[in-house]
């Protein structure tokens, strides 16, 4: 099957009209979909993540996938973000749920818009930012 692009909506929970399409090309991983939602929301990568499958923050474990180094460490074996998308059985209109920084609990509503033709551009790239990003850190 010919490469494909993912293409995701995500939405900052929380913050009316914040959002950002993000694209993804099918062999790379929940990893760097990671790594292009830190890049559209300008976050820096220093805390855990995990991203539920079925939509739902902190629902339930069979389609949770997790941070590689939290997945090692849990008890048992947790399900590593490492997991390549087209593995995963994704489909058009899928609502995925993503928490970055436990701490401050950055909750992200991504939904799957389409899956198109890779066009040979960066394999995962932000395409589109509506609405201003708070900071990450709330300042003193």
């Amino acid at each position: 099957m010919p490469q494909q692009t993912y293409v995701f909506s995500a939405e900052l929970v929380g913050f009316q009209g914040v959002r950002r399409t993000v694209t993804v090309h099918d062999d790379l991983t929940l990893v760097d979909l990671h790594y292009a939602l830190q890049s559209a929301f300008g976050w820096d990568d220093d805390h855990l993540y995990s991203f539920w499958l079925g939509g739902t923050f902190w629902g339930a474990e069979d389609g949770h996938y997790m941070h590689p180094f939290h997945a090692a460490s849990t008890e048992p074996r947790g399900k590593s973000a490492c997991a390549r998308l087209d593995e995963l059985d994704l489909r058009e209109g899928q609502q995925i749920a993503y928490v970055f920084d436990f701490g401050q609990e950055w909750r992200v509503g991504l939904t799957l818009k389409e899956k198109r033709p890779a066009d040979g551009r960066a394999v995962a790239r932000c395409i589109e930012k509506v609405g201003a990003a708070p900071p990450q850190y709330a300042r003193c």
